[in-house]
């Protein structure tokens, strides 16, 4: 049918009317579904929906963020059927049925109700109204122990067992709304610990004016002067872990920006957080440069703990700046972080160079930057990840862009239905300015041998290769067991990793990175980093085009905290070349300085050698085999290790601890993560004629699309 649908908001109105008229201009009776999608993404949100089943209205509420909605459908009940992100409406008769006849020529409307509130009490109370109900004011003055007014303060009222609705007071103590007569039960928490008991609470035919003391509310605080050793403010993220089973902290949901569940960020060091009185262990961190330290708190009523701690950068990463070349927020469309939350969190891991890379669109960090003040200690530019279909397989990060604020997707390049002309659109956008490319999670196998999916070897998508600089080849700790696949949970995957010293084999150079593709706020960003070789160690004189050549030639090692340092020359030369660049050394001996650095926190007790791909068994190093080799200090490996070489090669270094883990400061969903770090290749021509490829394929076939029935 034509369907043509109308929205109506009238001066006074608090309810949008919207209209839908379905009109059958056809000669036969069609067949027509009444239904919609409302879609409130809260997959990672604190956010309450009505129950799926058939009702009559629709509600739902976001109570971090202050936003409600609900939905009504004059004449009709709504049957419910919600994910986390999409709410399916059919509009059912008395029968529960949601479809009509509509004969020939004739017309049917459908008519819905929205409205929008900071919280579900007020859109339970605009339904009410629109219903004829008698509504009476309420003003709830919320006290703490102290008769303070308590803000932040999250109240469900109930009647019996079922929930009626939901507010948060606010700076003044206090949620005003109306409430239909009768008897409810109040419960109030504050970062998700219960602050008093059930109240009662009646409403009959007069306003209610209330005064509600929480005698549980005895929160005191936790104030903090986080700085380095020579008293500098330092970005740091704190980690509240309660000794009590009793106290569950939830400061905010994972899009959060400042406190997000357990954590404090402190974008200049300094925080002023509430905390309900108790015994606390507090983890304060600034990236895998810095130790940690780990504190005892005690929170008493009503009073402020100081916090001032000094972290140590035990790691030397001189010449080298640490990034993250892919990340995500609310800009982007398949999340709802904050995009400041985005950059406080990268900026507290001590990312020092991290572009924007929104989905399908040019955007910038640069205001959120320069609203905190914090150029001292990140850098960025413009770009984006354009992801076009097939998908997993066609996504691509890209920068610098150039930023057209006020035009359609920032000025950027629309998606391609094939990888090829994508990549190509993107090489060539902005008039041909040089880019840095990168191939995002990729299925190796798909991208380079298997264009049409089928299980056969072919040319792959072999128009976009040029164009590649970079590929993302995590997870790193994949390195530390060179196998053809590797498994996730219950399923199988391609090793990328392993996949990638394929591809150097056959000649391709195309350099690995590493990157969280953070999408959230709760650790999200840290737990993966590039080091890009740099002319400066000052984020304020980062040059990104520096970081886009550097880049390119695959001056970067990668990592999920241990810090890697790999130099090689040609025995008795004095020239030495770092990885991603090339050496002459006819006599096909090479000297490899290897250096591993990790805080407190980390540990190596591995390092070995690939030479094309292959571990070469004299310098395959452990803390058990070779124990001398190994510091118990920062240093954890340094050393000068010669090799031999018959033919050119291409040298990757390794190192890990397959017994480590990194859950003590990017929390549960890296326990299982092992500490590991690699080095892009150094490209060794042993006859000075230029480097050959070897075309081994290390006893594996060459990948084709993973899941492909031949």
């Amino acid at each position: 049918p034509e369907v043509r649908t109308t929205y109506r908001l009238g001066k006074q109105d608090r309810l949008l009317t919207v209209e839908s008229v379905y009109h059958n201009l056809s000669a036969v009776p069609q067949s027509i579904t009444l239904e919609d999608d409302f879609r409130v993404d809260g997959q990672k949100e604190d956010q309450f929906r009505t129950p799926n089943g058939i009702v009559e209205e629709f509600w739902l509420h976001d109570r971090h963020w202050g936003q409600a909605y609900g939905l009504l459908a004059p004449g009709r009940q709504l049957q419910l059927d919600s994910d986390a992100r999409t709410t399916k409406l059919k509009y059912v008769d008395e029968r529960s049925d949601a479809t009509i006849m509509l004969p020939p020529g004739e017309s049917f409307t459908l008519t819905r109700k929205i409205t929008a509130a900071a919280h579900l009490l007020d859109v339970r109370a605009t339904f009410s109204e629109s219903r004829g109900t008698a509504l009476q004011p309420v003003t709830l003055t919320l006290r703490d122990a102290q008769q303070s007014p308590a803000d932040g303060v999250r109240l469900e009222l109930r009647q019996g067992e079922q929930l009626y609705g939901l507010a948060t007071s606010s700076k003044d103590g206090q949620i005003r709304t109306a409430l239909p007569a009768g008897e409810y039960t109040l419960q109030a928490a504050k970062y998700g610990v219960a602050v008093a008991e059930p109240i009662p609470l009646g409403v009959g035919t007069a306003a209610v004016v209330r005064d509600l003391q929480l005698d549980k509310l005895n929160f005191g605080r936790v104030q903090t002067a986080i700085t380095d050793t020579s008293g500098h403010p330092l970005p740091c993220k704190l980690e509240f872990r309660p000794k009590s089973a009793d106290i569950k902290l939830n400061f905010g949901p994972e899009t959060a920006e400042y406190a997000v569940r357990n954590l404090c960020y402190a974008p200049l060091g300094r925080c002023d957080q509430p905390l309900p009185v108790g015994e606390y262990d507090v983890v304060i961190s600034h990236g895998p440069e810095f130790d940690i330290a780990t504190l005892p708190v005690s929170i008493r009523p009503f009073e402020a703990t100081p916090l001032a701690v000094q972290l140590q950068r035990s790691v030397n990463t001189r010449g080298w700046v640490s990034s993250d070349f892919h990340s995500h927020a609310s800009p982007s469309g398949d999340n709802t972080s904050s995009q400041l939350g985005r950059v406080i969190n990268l900026v507290c891991e001590h990312i020092e160079f991290a572009p924007c890379t929104e989905h399908n669109r040019i955007s910038s960090y640069q205001p959120h930057i320069d609203r905190l003040r914090i150029a001292d200690y990140i850098a960025t530019v413009s770009g984006m990840e354009l992801t076009g279909s097939p998908l997993p397989l066609n996504h691509q990060n890209v920068f610098p862009m150039v930023l057209k604020p006020h035009t359609q997707d920032g000025g950027g390049p629309t998606t391609a239905g094939n990888l090829e002309e994508q990549v190509e659109r993107l090489a060539l956008w902005d008039n041909r300015s040089e880019k840095l490319l990168q191939v995002n999670h990729p299925d190796v196998g798909w991208m380079f041998y298997d264009r049409d999916g089928n299980g056969e070897h072919d040319h792959g998508h072999s128009h976009a290769f040029p164009f590649m600089d970079v590929m993302e080849i995590h997870p790193i700790d994949n390195a530390l067991d060179l196998v053809p696949t590797v498994s996730r949970g219950n399923s199988q995957f391609h090793n990328t990793f392993f996949n990638w010293l394929q591809l150097l084999n056959q000649g391709f150079r195309i350099y690995g990175v590493v990157n969280t593709d953070a999408h959230y706020n709760f650790h999200g960003s840290g737990p993966l980093r590039n080091w890009i070789q740099s002319s400066t160690d000052n984020p304020a004189m980062i040059a990104h085009m520096d970081m886009v050549h550097a880049a390119e030639q695959g001056r970067l090692v990668m990592s999920n905290g241990p810090f890697l340092e790999v130099w090689a020359s040609s025995v008795g030369q004095p020239e030495s070349v770092t990885a991603g660049q090339d050496l002459v050394a006819k006599s096909g001996e090479v000297a490899l300085q290897v250096r591993v650095e990790c805080p407190n926190w980390l540990d190596v007790d591995r390092v070995f050698v690939l030479a094309n791909g292959r571990k070469v068994a004299s310098h395959d190093y452990t803390r058990e085999t070779h124990p001398a080799m190994f510091g118990q200090g920062p240093v954890k490996f340094e050393h000068i290790l010669k090799l031999k070489l018959d033919r050119d090669a291409h040298v990757v270094v390794v190192t890990g601890n397959a017994r480590g883990s990194l859950g003590d400061v990017y929390g549960s969903a890296e326990a299982a993560t092992q500490p590991a770090a690699v080095s892009n290749p150094i490209f060794v021509d042993v006859q000075g004629d230029g480097f050959t490829a070897n075309q081994d394929t290390l006893d594996a076939a060459l990948p084709v699309k993973f899941g492909a029935k031949k």
